[in-house]
């Protein structure tokens, strides 16, 4: 492959990416999220297996499990933005050498802050729900994590989630390009999730955005 096919390679993945994070994908990248939980917990599944509600929330069916997901990122970072941006960026590069940028070093952070991003988003569903009358021991929340300045250092201490634990949901797991974890999960959440529960999953390569 010499640059030029590597080039519109590139440019076709940023296409790709970029129509993936579109509102008309929405369902599909939810379903994503979750299969690439289940994929890390070693749980075999089926694509029939997922179904839309009947309403929102939660996002996404699966067997007994109500998922909800929502994404986690560096702050000021929009995915849509971003990729639209890069495929910009590659189409109109004529050589590989164009698209070389310098990215600073990620810093690595303890497993105590990478919990605490969750907070934001938590609390505003938290509130969002109780104002709206739904019950959030109902739902399994699930966040994608996408960062690109940090690096979580799993061999650092999850502390308890007590925050997330007072505010009513099911269960709650992170899932990310290279990890899983299941942070909680109450006794009457879906079995797979309480197996795994408070094990951190490590792979060696995986699938970001």
């Amino acid at each position: 492959m010499d640059d030029a096919e590597y080039l519109r390679l590139l440019t076709q993945q940023a296409e790709q990416a970029s129509d993936f994070l579109s509102n008309s994908r929405k369902w599909e990248r939810e379903v994503w999220v979750c299969q690439r939980l289940l994929q890390a917990l070693n749980i075999r599944y089926r694509q029939d297996e997922f179904s839309p509600p009947d309403h929102e929330p939660p996002d996404a069916l699966f067997r007994d499990a109500n998922f909800e997901v929502f994404f986690v990122l560096d702050e000021g970072r929009r995915l849509n933005d971003e990729w639209r941006a890069e495929l910009e960026r590659r189409r109109t590069a004529f050589s590989l050498s164009q698209l070389v940028r310098r990215e600073a070093k990620p810093r690595r952070i303890p497993a105590a802050e990478l919990v605490a991003r969750l907070a934001p988003t938590l609390r505003k569903k938290s509130h969002n729900y109780k104002e709206r009358g739904l019950d959030p021991g109902e739902l399994d929340l699930l966040a994608f994590v996408s960062l690109k300045r940090a690096v979580p250092d799993f061999n650092s201490h999850f502390p308890p989630p007590t925050e997330y634990l007072r505010q009513g949901w099911r269960s709650l797991s992170l899932v990310g390009p290279t990890f899983a974890r299941v942070l909680f999960a109450h006794s009457d959440a879906p079995d797979f999730l309480r197996s795994n529960c408070g094990r951190t999953v490590l792979f060696d390569a995986g699938v970001g955005l």
